[in-house]
């Protein structure tokens, strides 16, 4: 079995694209997404100013963002001057967007101005029977398109281990309904909400994923079609903790807080994309260290200039 295992992983990271690549598609999903990034921390500082009256405060939200920030600059530094490629590019992408995942969610074990939307599970509510607040199509098209996520997964999986020709196309297919059913997710709630959902933890875990979910899909269409799995894991992984860490999924009333909707909108509007982009740098940066783990590979090509890569 160990040895069959083994197979399968060297098939896997054999087919995988040369390192140069992967490294040049981490660089661009990073340069992407860090622009993005450091608009959401100007606009959530014009969003504290307006809410507390106070541009930065250092909770512990906003340390952790300002920590995200510095090392993606780091990283974009470090390339440009000291050309950092190939491991430690892919170190500092799955490094960052560790810290982008703590941003997310470590805010709800620490006592945080930013705690919004943790409810506490209803009484007699199992761990599996999370859907409470919700109507039932809901609840359908919510387990559709995570089972079309998983699904599409898999096939763009195996097809990258069997080299199966029509396997990019089928997993094209079925995480484009999975997107469709997502999306029909997100305007349902925002109709019954009347609002934007930007603001309780759940939501943003389904815009979260959204976000990751849609730029893999467009880089894989645009002919990156491992984009799927590097990015597919992570929304898998993000829709799971949305739906076992907020158990109450309907809408509450907004506080104070959040009631500021034009900073609230752009602030999270950004902030999906931003962290789309770097879901996928990071996803990028596990199939390098895997491929050069399974095949003891090297870069050995000389880059092509970043504003090339750009």
């Amino acid at each position: 079995m160990s040895q069959a295992n083994d197979g399968l992983a060297a098939r896997f990271a054999a087919a995988l694209p040369p390192l140069e690549e992967i490294d040049r598609a981490i660089y661009r999903a990073i340069a992407f997404g860090f622009p993005l990034l450091t608009m959401v921390i100007i606009t959530g500082a014009v969003w504290a100013q307006h809410v507390w009256q106070r541009w930065w405060s250092w909770d512990p939200k906003e340390t952790a963002s300002l920590v995200t920030w510095l090392i993606y600059a780091g990283y974009l530094h470090g390339r440009r001057n000291r050309g950092w490629r190939g491991r430690t590019s892919a170190r500092f992408a799955v490094l960052g967007f560790l810290a982008v995942l703590f941003t997310f969610a470590g805010v709800n074990f620490l006592n945080s101005l930013h705690s919004y939307g943790m409810a506490q599970r209803p009484e007699g509510v199992g761990l599996l029977e999370g859907f409470v607040g919700v109507s039932r199509l809901e609840a359908a098209l919510t387990t559709g398109f995570f089972l079309a996520y998983l699904l599409a997964f898999l096939i763009a999986l195996g097809g990258t281990i069997t080299q199966a020709p029509r396997a990019r196309a089928a997993s094209l297919g079925v995480v484009g309904l999975g997107l469709v059913a997502h999306t029909v997710v997100l305007i349902v709630r925002t109709i019954e909400a009347q609002r934007l959902t930007f603001t309780s933890g759940y939501d943003f875990s389904l815009w979260f994923v959204w976000g990751i979910t849609i730029i893999g899909f467009i880089v894989a269409v645009r002919g990156m079609g491992l984009a799927l799995v590097a990015s597919l894991p992570l929304s898998l992984l993000i829709s799971m903790y949305g739906y076992l860490y907020f158990p109450h999924k309907g809408h509450s009333p907004l506080p104070p807080a959040l009631q500021n909707k034009l900073w609230l909108h752009i602030h999270v509007a950004l902030a999906i994309f931003a962290y789309g982009a770097l879901a996928l740098a990071a996803g990028w940066g596990c199939l390098y260290l895997l491929k050069v783990a399974v095949t003891g590979e090297t870069a050995t090509a000389t880059p092509e200039p970043e504003r090339q890569a750009q």
